[in-house]
């Protein structure tokens, strides 16, 4: 994925969904593949501070879904976690 790829989907399926705001920083992901190697590639992390409803979560499995499907990815790990946030 080039960086402009990145930038579009960025501002077409995250920012369209979450236009309140985000975080993404450059990281390096290693994962085993379903054929057993292991693969690594340049990574993206996105840090979406959200409100925990069905909506929301709909939403973040529209990202996932097109991600996967837009840059053929076998997976994309999504992690949840409880914070307590004040802007």
């Amino acid at each position: 994925m080039s960086e402009k790829q990145w930038r579009n989907f960025l501002r077409n399926e995250v920012t369209l969904r979450f236009p309140e705001g985000l975080t993404v920083w450059q990281a390096d992901g290693q994962w085993r593949t379903s054929e057993g190697s292991i693969a690594r590639e340049r990574a993206k992390v996105l840090l979406l501070v959200h409100d925990d409803t069905p909506q929301v979560k709909a939403a973040i499995e529209a990202i996932v879904g097109r991600y996967k499907g837009l840059f053929q990815q076998e997976s994309v790990l999504w992690e949840t976690a409880e914070v307590c946030a004040a802007f």
